[in-house]
This record gives C-alpha cells, structure tokens and sequence, in this order.
C-alpha cells in the first residue's frame, strides 16, 4: 500500500491502537464520533472500517475539518471547542490526542460530553501523552505530534487521573497502554466501556 496515510498509520500505530479491534467488537456500528486534530487522518480509515457507519467529526479546528472533508465528503462535521460539541447515540467515541489540549476544568467537561455521546455499552477510546511526573503543571508549548516545525499548547496528565475520572463518569475500563514515542514520549491508550444505567 502506497497511500500516505498507511505510513503516518504504521509510524504512529500507538495513537490508536484498537481502531482494529474496536471493528471486531462493533461490527455494525451506526453512529462513529471522531474528536480532535487528528480527525483528519482517522476519518479515510473508520470509514474504511465501517463504510456503512455515519462518521462523525467534532474539531475546534477549521482547517482540520476542512481536511477531513477533502477527504471524506459524507462524514458529518462540527466546529465547536471539544468541551462544547453535542453528539448523541454514537457506538463508538474517538479521542486521540486531543485532551492534551484542554485544561483542567474543560478536561472534565469534554469526557462528560463523551460519556453523553455514547450509547450504553458504547466504546471510548482515548489516547494522550502522559505526564512523566506527579503534579499538576500549566500549558506547556511543546513541538507538534504531526509536524515537529511547529510548537503548540499542551498539558500533560497523568494516566491514573484520567481513568479515575473515566470511572467516576460512569465507564468501565476495558484496557490501558502505554506506547513509546519519539516526540511526545509515553502515550496513554484506554479502552473504556459505559455502563449500562
């Protein structure tokens, strides 16, 4: 395969790691919502994995829709903060690193917003750059994960707080990882479940 996004995919496999599985396990999902800049690159493969699925894509980033929409021409897009988007009835719910950049207090609101997306027994998937210490540190302006020219805005978290947030929303923590990668050190990788009310 030629396509240049089957490189960016197999240099960068850790961002989202149960894209494949996440197939296997809902097999005939209606509803997909893609969160974050990295929507652009993940919309052409969910739509290859689900061609049937109506996909979903919340950005605060008008250029990465615009991309996406290149790209994709039928996937659904909306433009607002990802703290603020408001879809529903999703099976699937995809955030690769995009918490990053939020702060604290958005934080919480945007996994709110995804738990309020999914439908029961929806999946979460979640991916972000850990913090390599305790604490809590401000914005830091950091290289870009996609293009090491350009600096951007990000907090670090720590893993164990953001599945512990994830468990007080109302998911079920199916599985967590953590990858190696050269510009952004250890990523977080969570499959999440929300339960049954």
């Amino acid at each position: 395969m030629s396509h240049p996004l089957y490189y960016w995919m197999t240099d960068n496999a850790e961002l989202f790691r149960y894209a494949g599985e996440l197939a296997c396990m809902r097999e005939g999902a209606g509803r997909i919502l893609l969160s974050g800049s990295a929507s652009a690159f993940l919309a052409p493969l969910f739509k290859t994995l689900y061609p049937d699925a109506t996909i979903i894509v919340a950005s605060d980033d008008s250029s990465v829709l615009d991309e996406v929409k290149g790209m994709c021409p039928d996937v659904i897009s909306e433009c607002v903060p990802l703290c603020a988007f408001t879809a529903d009835h999703v099976d699937i719910a995809v955030s690769v690193l995009a918490i990053e950049s939020l702060e604290t207090r958005e934080l919480t609101t945007y996994l709110f917003s995804l738990y309020d997306a999914l439908s029961e027994d929806g999946n979460l998937y979640i991916s972000f750059p850990q913090a390599e210490r305790p604490g809590l540190y401000p914005m830091n302006e950091e290289t870009s994960w996609y293009d090491a020219g350009v600096k951007v805005k990000m907090k670090r978290y720590q893993a164990e707080d953001v599945m512990k947030a994830l468990s007080m929303i109302g998911f079920e923590l199916r599985a967590a990882e953590k990858d190696e990668n050269a510009e952004l050190g250890t990523i977080i990788s969570i499959h999440a479940v929300k339960k049954r009310v």
